[in-house]
């Protein structure tokens, strides 16, 4: 796991610690809980939907998979490197197994999170919690053994860490993700405003947020919503206009009168890009 102290950008080398208050069962050995009763009791679950992690490891090799609502993500190890269920299987036949049922949003989390750079927080803790809950920080933050899991600015689960300590952050809205995010904002603005035209309630709303959010200035033209097309300037880190496109949607809704629930966009929520746009969360 990574070093707080550490100047580089590190990736996970360590599963992230879980919650524990779902688990179903921990550090069973293989000796005695066999590989092949482990693949049929989750061939089962799957079946039944399960949504959840699965951890094995022997000695400094592990891996982790991911399923989601009965369907497999995948599995993964050092770094986010991509494993296979067999390779596992013969790389680790002595191993300890664990499996944890999570809820989706940890999972789309835990999943988008595994082979992204981390970065330090600005501050020590707990200066940093103002900073990530004004920027609705979306992700994890580690700090030694301490891991917490973030959804939209709020604090769900996990670890916090102690006074004092500085801490790394994994989020998927890196610049890496850049252009899933923007294709998916513009997805939602384009439904919004096919069902209500947007324009004249976003120059509104903008106005008024731009105190908060600067990239939403309209005199900047930095983030710009027209005919519901979204243009964001290239010079806007992810970290800056994400919270502002929440907030934004949010106002602009409600000086039309709108729900998210009057919106055709079924589709849209099955992303992982809508559990970190906090939309539901107030």
């Amino acid at each position: 796991m990574p070093d707080s102290t550490a100047t580089t950008a590190p990736k996970l080398t360590h599963p992230v610690p879980l919650p524990q208050d779902a688990v179903i069962y921990s550090g069973l050995s293989t000796d005695h809980y066999p590989w092949t009763e482990v693949t049929t009791d989750l061939s089962l679950r799957q079946g039944q939907g399960f949504t959840g992690v699965f951890d094995a490891w022997q000695g400094h090799r592990w891996a982790r998979f991911l399923w989601q609502q009965g369907n497999l993500l995948g599995g993964y190890t050092n770094a986010g490197q991509a494993v296979s269920w067999a390779t596992v299987m013969q790389g680790l036949p002595r191993a300890r197994v664990s499996l944890t049922e999570l809820s989706a949003r940890l999972i789309d989390l835990l999943w988008t999170t595994r082979d992204v750079p981390g970065r330090p927080t600005a501050a020590a803790w707990p200066a940093a919690r103002a900073t990530l809950e004004g920027q609705h920080y979306h992700g994890l933050l580690l700090s030694g053994a301490a891991c917490s899991y973030w959804l939209s600015g709020r604090h769900v689960t996990g670890d916090l860490p102690a006074d004092g300590m500085g801490a790394w952050l994994f989020a998927p809205d890196t610049e890496a993700g850049r252009a899933d995010l923007l294709q998916f904002w513009q997805e939602l603005l384009s439904v919004t405003h096919r069902a209500q035209p947007l324009d004249a309630a976003w120059q509104e709303v903008t106005v008024r947020l731009a105190d908060d959010h600067p990239c939403l200035d309209p005199f900047a033209q930095d983030v710009t919503v027209q005919g519901g097309t979204l243009r964001v300037h290239d010079d806007v880190p992810v970290e800056e206009f994400r919270p502002a496109l929440t907030a934004a949607l949010r106002a602009a809704l409600a000086r039309m009168g709108l729900r998210l629930t009057d919106l055709p966009i079924t589709n849209l929520r099955d992303r992982p890009e809508w559990t970190a746009s906090g939309l539901e969360s107030r």
